[in-house]
């Protein structure tokens, strides 16, 4: 099929995304509706809002949708410059501007606001997407490949962090990671990054003390009732109260003003006490489904920035998702992130939804594998099929560090083995390689002069000849 004939989207996830947003718009109302009336006289007043930013976002998810995201590549610059000037934004203008319900983080025009710090999470993909896959086999050397994206993403996180947004801070830096780690950095780098970004975070933690009061009511959240346990308690109360079936939809009542940001960030618990373990249940799987949508159409992408931005929206959305989930049953300590797609929030629901559009041209776009490639991943394998691929997985986790992680990386030989004279890239013959050392064998070395090649490949070794076992480990690599 033709590649630069726009294919159609990914009907699973398409239905998915807007399954998860309708269920969103009538979970907003379920938890909304007495303190909406309580506060403003109308029990839609909050659904209302959501249903307009939804309307709006579908607009978005479908613009994206249609729009082909290789042209993105000459806007990621810009993007980012506009992110962090739009962050800095947030620090330098009054709190009557930014402040909403303690935390300076929104930019309010009249009636319209906006978090700049989910836009932060957009660029960061568009940038670090492009600017890596534009790396090459620079991305594993520490002062082209790490440095620079450790600068670009302190600086990007160290803005958001400041407003102070941890949650948000926590899901860009994942965001960033999966992307470099995905475009093939070296482990080694990933190691001492993840060693760095630790000790800032415990930093950070102990630099604020309501931080530190959140790790202390996460341990005994039971130990402070009216203080930082106030929510974690209720929403405890909230699940456990709603056993497997729930209470019946619209009938929570922990949402009657004990549960605070019932709509927004704890909506989760209110889906647990009216839906049960069943309802909540379901929610997860569906950004389980999702997760393997995602990330299974980044490893059939052939584009490496089309590969980068699939990986990073889905960690985007699913990590998120994860958070929220792992707060409200205080499995980690409290902070405030909404529910991808479910949660009340006007900036949060456009930009999860252009996102959703962005992965949904990813797979309209980007060149994929071949058909019959696809049908090979599809079909169940005999054990004598999965032997080598077992054999041959092993092989690949040995040459593994360093090595790109998606389809359409360094294609050619690394410059460090282009110079490497005395060794050969040989194969076994259940289709893995090595490189073995040129005086260990005159064999391999007979393989570099043409005279002498055309024998050697007709000659069986262990009862196959070369040219078979090089058919072999093509057709594993199809198979892989």
């Amino acid at each position: 099929m033709n590649d630069r004939v726009p294919r159609k989207p990914d009907g699973m996830l398409l239905a998915l995304v807007g399954g998860l947003v309708a269920f969103g718009l009538v979970m907003v109302y379920s938890s909304s509706f007495y303190v909406a009336y309580a506060e403003y006289g109308s029990s839609v007043y909050w659904v209302l809002r959501q249903t307009m930013w939804a309307i709006a976002g579908v607009g978005a998810m479908i613009a994206t949708m249609r729009f082909d995201y290789r042209k993105l590549r000459r806007f990621s610059l810009p993007l980012m410059l506009v992110t962090l000037f739009l962050l800095l934004l947030v620090l330098l203008l009054p709190e009557h501007i930014t402040k909403v319900n303690g935390a300076s983080r929104w930019i309010n025009i009249g009636p319209v606001g906006m978090q700049p710090s989910e836009i932060a999470k957009f660029a960061a993909i568009i940038y670090f997407a492009d600017w890596l896959s534009r790396r090459g086999s620079k991305i594993r050397q520490f002062v082209t490949g790490l440095l620079p994206f450790g600068i670009m993403l302190g600086l990007l996180a160290g803005l958001v962090l400041l407003q102070p947004n941890m949650s948000t801070t926590i899901v860009i830096v994942v965001i960033s990671a999966a992307i470099l780690f995905t475009s093939g950095a070296s482990l080694t780098h990933l190691g001492i990054a993840a060693s760095m970004t630790t000790v800032v975070g415990w930093l950070a933690i102990q630099s604020a003390g309501y931080r530190a009061l959140r790790v202390l009511v996460w341990q005994d959240p039971f130990s402070y009732p009216r203080d930082g346990g106030y929510q974690p308690i209720h929403a405890l109360y909230a699940l456990g109260s709603g056993s497997w079936t729930g209470v019946g939809l619209g009938q929570s009542r922990q949402k009657f003003f004990w549960l605070p940001f019932a709509h927004t960030d704890a909506i989760y618990a209110v889906i647990g006490e009216e839906l049960g373990i069943i309802g909540a249940g379901l929610v997860l799987a569906a950004f389980v489904v999702l997760a393997v949508r995602g990330f299974r159409i980044a490893s059939r992408t052939l584009d490496p920035f089309g590969a980068l931005i699939a990986v990073g929206v889905t960690t985007w959305l699913v990590v998120q998702a994860l958070i929220n989930i792992a707060v409200v049953t205080t499995v980690i300590p409290f902070t405030g992130i909404t529910l991808p797609f479910i949660s009340y929030g006007g900036s949060s629901l456009m930009m999860t939804m252009i996102a959703a559009g962005l992965l949904l041209s990813v797979t309209r776009y980007a060149p994929l594998k071949r058909a019959e490639e696809r049908t090979n991943e599809l079909s169940i394998p005999t054990i004598g099929q999965l032997r080598p691929r077992v054999v041959a997985a092993a092989d690949a986790v040995r040459r593994w560090h360093g090595r790109p992680r998606v389809s359409g990386f360094g294609g050619g030989q690394r410059p460090e083995e282009h110079h490497r004279s005395g060794s050969f890239a040989v194969g076994n013959s259940l289709g893995g390689t090595w490189r073995k050392p040129a005086d260990e064998s005159k064999r391999l070395i007979a393989w570099r002069k043409p005279k002498q090649r055309k024998n050697l490949v007709s000659q069986p070794i262990n009862g196959s000849t070369a040219r078979e076992r090089i058919e072999q480990r093509r057709r594993n690599k199809r198979q892989r």
